[in-house]
């Protein structure tokens, strides 16, 4: 068999693994969605056979057989074909790294510790879950010891995350944008002492039914592609990709109009991304998402960048009216204000756009410390509170309200926090270089044109794949590297819009 029909017999498997996959996501969708309660113990069943079936198909000796033989001859294949063998042996060789055992080993701990974890959060107890932090720690270092341990362990963990990234360049980055961020923080603590004649126009009564409807108009001005996909409702809002079929779920709050449109405009953001990746390249890497870094930058953009934008409300608000008759006599201005409302708050859920980077950082920095060894796990309660202190100003008043509110770390995730606020900078640094190009965004947007911009992310962003890594997608759509200048830049902005 000459190179050409191995690499055609690479791509027949991988959208074999990739059909099987689209298969256990749709299970998965539908179990947070629709699946009735009485028929959980069959649906386990069959996401376990599902994931048995995918198990062996990507570590099958013939598949990983012929991915070894493809990357010994690089020169053979061209661009598109290389980056598609580089990918697949990069993460086929992470995964050999790891034997069953310890799979088996870090599977079940998590397992256990989220269950600890929601007991502990519920009782504000974390000595209860302690124990199993320090040995999630202990597995965490393992793991990139045994792939790679001539690196620094949380390069490691950081890259299964946001592919090329590296302490060296992200924590600088980190530093930059806390030491820009608490300035704006402290004009937030005081203009929170006065109080603000706006920041409850879009609550009231916001009928469910009328919401349903609203965000599927939304989705339709924002470009999502209804044929192509769906939005539902789940406890927890997400989104998923069933191969050209993307799913996405929101939640409603009948009192809060933003509850349920900020959710649907940020997952409308991932699934656009997925709904913009090259179609002929489907299953294999040059037809998937660069990072989660680059998955966050479109979420956030299109929520934070066009969502919360005074030019989109000028052209939502008339459309809002005819759904809620409440909002006739509310202005894009009050609308405006009371969708970037901010100040500084304990829970990074339900934290604004302006601090919560902050939240990020501080993540960031613990969880750096424990996998280097220079913070003990029973000592992170209290370094969670001076961190939280030195750059929000609070401090939480339980365990509850601090180390224990996120899920995270109990199942292993060390490095995946970051790539929140990487998404941030991306999305900021590519909304900018778009201004430049498509001229003024502002009138586009209060005409309800979303088409421009989109495009310009399906070129420059989604249907790059995983040509590139993260950092050299954005250096190459933007001219720059990544760096917090137009972040920062946004913030101050936001803030100064807040102040008046």
């Amino acid at each position: 068999m000459n190179s050409e029909s191995k690499y055609e017999r690479l791509v027949h498997m991988l959208r074999q693994q990739a059909n099987l996959g689209a298969a256990l996501a749709l299970l998965e969708w539908d179990q947070e969605t629709y699946l009735p309660s009485g028929a959980i113990d069959s649906r386990v069943r069959q996401i376990g056979a599902l994931s048995s079936a995918l198990h062996r198909e990507r570590t099958a000796p013939e598949f990983l057989n012929l991915v070894d033989d493809l990357a010994t001859r690089p020169e053979e294949f061209n661009a598109d074909q290389a980056v598609d063998i580089r990918e697949t042996k990069w993460k086929l060789d992470r995964q050999r790294a790891l034997d069953e055992p310890f799979v088996r080993q870090r599977a079940e701990l998590h397992a256990h510790a989220r269950n600890v974890w929601i007991s502990a959060r519920r009782d504000n107890d974390f000595a209860a879950l302690a124990p199993y932090l320090a040995r999630i720690v202990e597995l965490a270092r393992e793991m990139a010891q045994r792939i790679d341990a001539s690196r620094f362990a949380y390069d490691v963990l950081l890259e299964a995350y946001e592919p090329g990234a590296t302490t060296a360049t992200l924590r600088p980055m980190l530093e930059q944008l806390r030491d820009g961020l608490v300035p704006l923080v402290e004009r937030l603590r005081i203009r929170a002492t006065r109080p603000s004649a706006t920041a409850t126009v879009l609550c009231g009564d916001f009928p469910i039914e009328a919401q349903r409807q609203f965000n599927r108009e939304v989705l339709k001005i924002l470009g999502f592609d209804l044929t192509r996909g769906r939005l539902d409702e789940a406890a927890h809002p997400f989104s998923t990709s069933i191969g050209d079929d993307s799913r996405l779920t929101t939640r409603y709050a009948a009192n809060d109009l933003r509850y349920g449109l900020f959710s649907t405009i940020h997952e409308a953001g991932h699934g656009m991304y997925e709904q913009g990746l090259e179609a002929q390249a489907w299953g294999t890497p040059c037809g998937e998402s660069c990072s989660l870094g680059i998955h966050e930058s479109q979420s956030r953009l299109w929520e934070n960048l066009v969502g919360r934008s005074a030019a989109f409300w000028e052209y939502l608000l008339p459309l809002a009216r005819r759904f809620f008759p409440a909002l006739e006599n509310v202005s894009v201005a009050a609308v405006a204000h009371t969708v970037n409302e901010a100040k500084p708050s304990f829970i990074r859920t339900e934290s604004d756009e302006v601090t919560y980077n902050l939240h990020i950082i501080l993540r960031f920095e613990l969880e750096l410390e424990l996998i280097s060894g220079t913070l003990r796990v029973v000592d992170l309660p209290e370094a969670w509170r001076a961190k939280m202190q030195r750059s929000l100003g609070i401090e939480p008043p339980t365990d509850r309200d601090g180390v224990l509110q996120d899920v995270h770390w109990s199942c292993g995730d060390f490095g995946y926090f970051p790539t929140y606020t990487l998404g941030n900078i991306y999305a900021a640094q590519l909304m900018q270089k778009a201004r430049t190009v498509l001229g003024d965004i502002e009138t586009q947007l209060s005409r309800g044109d979303c088409a421009p911009l989109l495009e310009w992310m399906r070129v420059n962003v989604h249907r790059i794949g995983q040509r590139f890594r993260g950092t050299e997608l954005i250096e190459r759509a933007t001219g720059r590297a990544p760096d917090t200048d137009a972040l920062l830049a946004h913030l101050e902005n936001k803030v100064g819009f807040i102040e008046r």
